[in-house]
């Protein structure tokens, strides 16, 4: 079934998020369509554990069970961990020393992470930093007392418990005994504290450390990995971050009312709204103030303190939206946006603490509703010297509608014709018209041309070269 369907943004944002809404809805009702379309299809077996709460979290949806997998912790998840492990110890946030991998343009995916000869040197010099340290002051780690005669069943112990508890419980008795004979044979032959700062060296530097296993060969978790699975999928962060112990992992998975406990608990921790809102940052591409190409010369209100302050506009958003015990996405999408900042005055026109201003803001139809509306993630696809429809287009095409784009032809023009006189609109649909370009465009298009009320630094505006904007968008490209 096609769909034609016309947006019009010329009078207010509101119109934003009637057409956001509109292509959420479509969506799921073009999904729901293929999906009836094949009712023989096979349904893969649900996991049990997803099981357990998939109706409550996700009513009507079915769970499937994944393949083997073993996952590399996110910088995010490394810092943290070793937190939780060392909090005496950790000083420096690993991103201030170890890139991002080569692959990664946004957001960190623990399944496509690896350590590899572009961020070896720096992890490990990172984590020998930390055992340094451990050897200047040992009895953050291993507390047995009796100076240089400490018993070497303490010693043993300890070290055996620091292990268990870096790799979350995810650890056979053969291999913590393997790290506690060397710590034994290090603290005979060099001594406590150096001793000790290997022991930390050889532990971080580990595999069982830097990455999880999350299925085994027979598709199958022990509840140490269920544990783990769940706290750094929600939070980024170890069992022992949220006041989990590994070592009672199967206490917390018993029965379903204890699994519902332990789930909501993970859910509900701060540490959960705090992922959530980095992934929204990462998913909108929403650019570090330093990052943005919006030129001064071409937009003079823009400015380094203007960048920053529309970043930080964006970050108190979603902490405020994200904040209530039950967020939704239209709480992101669909809430007005009223300045809250008189650092944004270039942008909204009048400083948010003006009463009259906030007086109007209640009673006019706002210009700006939803998340797609903020400055922040405007500017951070446009740019340099205008909107880039295209740029816009193709950002809400892949990132927003998750659909699949083509890769252009080789010998396709990559310019848009210089037409005096003409919208940014009107020379996008002249560069754009020909038999090549149109079948990607045709989708590209629309999804650019129904922001271009908002400039480049997402000011609102309804002339673009002294000629009226046609922000409105025919969307028959679902079906």
């Amino acid at each position: 079934m096609q769909r034609k369907t016309r947006f019009s943004l010329k009078r207010s944002a509101r119109g934003l998020a009637v057409f956001v809404g509109s292509m959420f809805a479509a969506m799921a009702q073009a999904h729901a369509e293929g999906a009836s379309a094949s009712p023989n299809a096979a349904v893969p077996a649900p996991h049990p554990v997803a099981e357990m709460q998939a109706e409550k979290y996700f009513p009507g949806k079915n769970s499937d069970a994944p393949p083997q997998r073993i996952f590399r912790l996110t910088r995010e998840q490394i810092d943290a961990t070793v937190r939780a492990v060392l909090p005496q110890y950790w000083t420096q946030p690993i991103k201030t020393v170890m890139a991002r991998d080569p692959l990664q343009t946004n957001y960190e995916y623990a399944d496509l992470l690896s350590v590899n000869s572009a961020n070896f040197g720096a992890l490990t010099s990172w984590i020998g930093a930390i055992a340094a340290r451990v050897r200047k002051n040992p009895a953050g780690v291993i507390t047995c007392a009796g100076g240089n005669s400490r018993p070497a069943e303490c010693l043993e112990q300890q070290a055996r418990s620091f292990a268990f508890r870096a790799f979350r419980g995810d650890v056979s008795d053969e291999r913590l005994g393997a790290i506690t004979a060397f710590y034994a044979s290090r603290v005979k032959d060099a001594g406590f504290e150096q001793a000790t700062g290997d022991l930390v060296e050889v532990v971080l530097n580990s595999p069982h450390f830097l990455y999880r296993n999350d299925l085994d060969s027979e598709r199958t978790r022990s509840k140490a990995r269920l544990l783990q699975s769940l706290t750094y999928t929600f939070t980024d962060a170890p069992p022992s971050a949220l006041n989990f112990k590994p070592e009672q992992a199967a206490a917390y998975f018993r029965s379903r009312q204890d699994a519902a406990v332990t789930l909501d608990a993970v859910l509900t921790a701060p540490a959960a709204r705090d992922k959530l809102k980095r992934f929204f940052i990462a998913w909108l591409e929403i650019k570090d103030p330093a990052d943005f190409t919006i030129s001064p010369n071409y937009y003079s209100d823009f400015n380094p303190a203007l960048a920053g302050a529309m970043v930080d506009e964006a970050d108190r958003f979603l902490t405020e939206q994200l904040s209530t015990s039950a967020p939704k996405l239209r709480d992101i999408t669909q809430t007005q946006i009223l300045p809250q900042s008189k650092n944004l005055g270039a942008i909204y026109g009048t400083p948010a603490s003006d009463p009259i201003a906030a007086k109007l803001a209640e009673t006019e139809p706002s210009q700006r509703m939803g998340i797609f509306s903020l400055p922040a993630i405007l500017a951070s696809h446009s740019g340099p010297t205008n909107t880039r429809p295209i740029k816009r287009g193709v950002f809400w095409a892949k990132k927003v509608m998750c659909m699949d784009m083509k890769v252009p032809p080789k010998d396709l023009h990559i310019d848009v014709y210089d037409l005096p006189g003409a919208t940014e609109r009107q020379k996008i649909e002249q560069s754009t018209s020909r038999a090549a370009c149109i079948g990607c465009h045709k989708v590209i298009n629309p999804l650019g041309f129904f922001q271009e009320n908002y400039d480049a630094i997402g000011k609102w505006r309804t002339t673009d070269n002294g000629r009226p904007i046609d922000a409105s968008a025919l969307i028959d490209f679902l079906g």
